[in-house]
């Protein structure tokens, strides 16, 4: 277990922020999973400026040199996210929101989204190189407490 004293280090941090984006190039969170209202689309990750305050809940080693740790911290990301512009008017004061392409096309407007999460991780860290541990983020969930949780609205709630 001497390997991992430098859980919260600044360079324990980053590469933690880099296995997160990682793996979760590509993939599309949906909007209840942050916590944001449904007018935030396609939200993908861009990058994970910062990891903080890690608090390890658990670690178990498995049968190679590899460990099993659950934690939680502190993400700061940055999201790209399209707004139905119709619907833009609606989110337009969130301080979090920046729009850099107004007219992305006909319909959608492209934002970057900043946002503060505390999160709970699942990540595999490998041991087997005394000088250098490799990460691998199995998964981050946002935690959200029940009373910030946001009441999803439907859509089509106004049809007749």
């Amino acid at each position: 277990m001497t390997y991992f004293k430098d859980w919260g280090s600044p360079e324990f941090e980053e590469s933690l922020g880099l296995a997160i984006q990682d793996a979760y190039a590509g993939l599309e969170w949906p909007s209840e999973e942050l916590n944001l209202p449904a007018e935030y689309e396609t939200i993908h990750l861009d990058v994970v400026e910062n990891v903080s305050n890690i608090q390890v809940v658990d670690v178990r080693q498995l049968p190679d040199s590899r460990f099993l740790m659950s934690a939680e911290a502190c993400l700061v990301c940055i999201f790209d996210v399209f707004i139905y512009k119709p619907d833009y008017f609606l989110i337009e004061d969130d301080p979090r929101i920046s729009v850099f392409d107004p007219d992305w096309n006909r319909h959608y407007l492209l934002a970057e989204l900043n946002l503060s999460m505390q999160s709970n991780l699942d990540i595999v860290l490998d041991a087997s190189d005394r000088e250098r541990l490799e990460l691998e983020v199995l998964s981050v969930e946002p935690i959200i407490p029940e009373d910030e949780r946001i009441e999803v609205a439907s859509r089509h709630r106004y049809r007749r």
